[in-house]
């Protein structure tokens, strides 16, 4: 969990006392707060986050939220000031209630996300592409279609494949799987078997042979020299 001087999140019975249940909210109740000096209404029921996107007062930032999800709280980019609690409170987790005085944006809360987002950093490589892809000459999206062969959608995993590499039925014998080499599943026990996972959903297709549509004559032509996959 994230700390800064400026005044972190802590889980402490002072700032979780505003995150709520949402089941202990009524939701037909509407609540007045204020947020950044104004005073705005808002159903029970929403985090503060909800409140302040509904009605345009500040653009939060976020890391961890995605409105499909329950809140999990766990960035702390979005942390803002509630007044009577000591430390900075998420406003994705935090539930909006009747009186609460909000601050979204302050010294103290911009120097608390920009130290949570430096410890986020110090352990990451920039490279938001993975090894995998990045590794592959042709840039085929390895993680892509291994979640969808997971998910069991193998027509949809193909199309994928395809989309960088027209022939994985014939790349997938003769590989040289530099995408492997660079799988950091090894630092743990052993790479992911993704050129033979690419394998699998070829040989599958392999009846039926599904091919990307192929896009209007546009007058240029090309030259294929040489052989092999």
């Amino acid at each position: 969990m994230p700390a800064s001087s400026a005044g972190c999140v802590t889980r402490s019975a002072a700032s979780t006392r505003w995150r709520l249940s949402r089941a202990e909210e009524n939701p037909m109740e509407t609540i007045t707060l204020t947020i950044n000096g104004q005073e705005v209404l808002s159903k029970a029921g929403k985090t503060i986050l909800d409140v302040v996107n509904e009605h345009k007062l500040d653009r939060i930032p976020t890391l961890c939220h995605d409105p499909r999800l329950e809140p999990y709280g766990s960035c702390f980019l979005c942390v803002v000031e509630v007044a009577g609690l000591k430390k900075l409170v998420p406003a994705c987790s935090t539930l909006a209630t009747e009186g609460m005085i909000v601050d979204t944006d302050n010294p103290r809360i911009r120097s608390s996300r920009k130290t949570a987002l430096e410890l986020l950093l110090s352990n990451h490589y920039a490279d938001c592409i993975g090894p995998c892809i990045d590794n592959c000459p042709a840039n085929v999206d390895a993680q892509g279609y291994i979640a969808l062969i997971s998910m069991g959608r193998y027509e949809e995993a193909l199309k994928l494949v395809k989309e960088n590499n027209p022939l994985p039925l014939s790349i997938g014998r003769v590989c040289v799987r530099d995408c492997e080499a660079a799988c950091r599943r090894q630092i743990l026990d052993e790479s992911v078997a993704i050129n033979h996972l690419k394998r699998f959903i070829a040989d599958k297709d392999a009846p039926h042979m599904w091919t990307p549509r192929v896009p209007e004559p546009n007058g240029k032509t090309v030259a294929v020299v040489g052989g092999g996959p």
